[in-house]
């Protein structure tokens, strides 16, 4: 056979993979709603019978002899037709058990009903993997695209943040915008790391007090320009993550606290499984707290002062997840939100802050 064995690799379950076993009621009622135009043309039949016979005044000896015969070899052919039925379905479950195990050559081609079969999944499978393809060309061509677009402006970015060394206000202001154009063009790259197929994820043994304080002189800047206190205290754990994702989702709950956040404080607090980020924001109304992690969703903050794009929480969700990480939220109304990142810990393992 020619069915090449890739398979789509996609995280979530098609619905024609999902098993349906049918018990024998079951298919005892989708038979019979199958054929339920043959009896209703034999109904139809003995009925136009009866109404003739009835019509003639000839005697109903005959037609209820007629009727009877009728019924039984009915039922006859249908028993025959169901034992078919049922033997046909079996064949194809063991059809799809094969295909789902890879055991091609297993697969009877003896009937004419199976060798059509094979041939369409064979024809299925060459367009999908054509498709499948196709798309990651164009999926590993657009990131080669904007990844060069995103070193390429790096350099612009550069020269003017060297440019704008002068320390007044309207400089520092500016230094700030800058810092902003730069992390958003970092978040295009990120979008489509996350959105690929490619596993850019290399885990190690991570300083967790360095990555933290990292992330926090990174954002220093804003943190100044907005006169906003930062309240964290270090502490002595090693965690096995992948660094780069765990910044980039921390420095992404650093940037949405300080976006929204007009004074006080942005604490960043390590539990035995957990970094908690915490801030006194505008915070979150209930109803948009379900889907404050879907992409595109902006909430009623994001549209009132148009400074959501949707996609900071969406990506932080996914790098999560990619780390077999959580990302969790509670918030209220003008007092303010807490972010959690939890599971940094093997529970089994033992492994504990110092």
């Amino acid at each position: 056979m020619g069915i090449d064995s890739r398979k789509p690799s996609t995280d979530k379950q098609m619905p024609g993979n999902e098993k349906q076993k049918l018990g024998t009621g079951k298919l005892i009622g989708r038979y019979i709603r199958e054929k339920l135009d043959v009896l209703l043309l034999v109904a139809a039949c003995n009925i136009v019978m009866l109404v003739v016979f009835f019509l003639y005044r000839l005697d109903m000896a005959p037609f209820f002899y007629a009727f009877l015969l009728n019924v039984f070899f009915t039922f006859c052919g249908l028993c025959i037709s169901f034992f078919r039925y049922v033997a046909r379905h079996k064949e194809r479950e063991k059809l799809l058990m094969m295909l789902e195990n890879n055991d091609y050559a297993a697969i009877d081609q003896q009937t004419l009903e199976t060798e059509d079969y094979t041939r369409i999944i064979e024809l299925l499978y060459q367009r999908c993997n054509s498709l499948l393809s196709e798309h990651d060309f164009l999926m590993e061509d657009s990131k080669d695209y904007f990844t060069l677009w995103v070193h390429q402006i790096k350099t612009p970015i550069s020269v003017l943040d060297m440019l704008l060394k002068d320390d007044s206000q309207e400089m520092r202001a500016c230094r700030v915008e800058l810092f902003r154009i730069e992390q958003y063009v970092d978040m295009v790259l990120n979008y489509f790391r996350l959105g690929s197929n490619s596993k850019d994820i290399a885990y190690k043994e991570v300083e967790l007090d360095t990555l933290i304080k990292s992330c926090i002189r990174k954002y220093a800047p804003l943190f100044i320009n907005k006169k906003l206190k930062l309240s964290y205290e270090p502490v002595q754990a090693k965690i096995l993550t992948d660094d780069k994702w765990l910044s980039f989702i921390i420095e992404q709950l650093l940037s949405n606290a300080v976006k929204y956040t007009s004074d006080g404080t942005v604490s960043i607090e390590v539990t035995d499984n957990a970094i908690k980020i915490s801030d006194t924001s505008i915070g979150i109304r209930s109803e948009d707290l379900p889907r404050i992690f879907e992409k595109g969703y902006t909430g009623f903050n994001g549209r009132s002062g148009s400074k959501s794009s949707g996609l900071g929480l969406y990506l932080c969700n996914l790098a999560a997840e990619r780390l077999s990480l959580k990302l969790s939220v509670t918030s209220e109304p003008g007092k303010g939100s807490q972010f959690y990142i939890s599971g940094l810990f093997d529970k089994d393992s033992g492994e504990r802050l110092e």
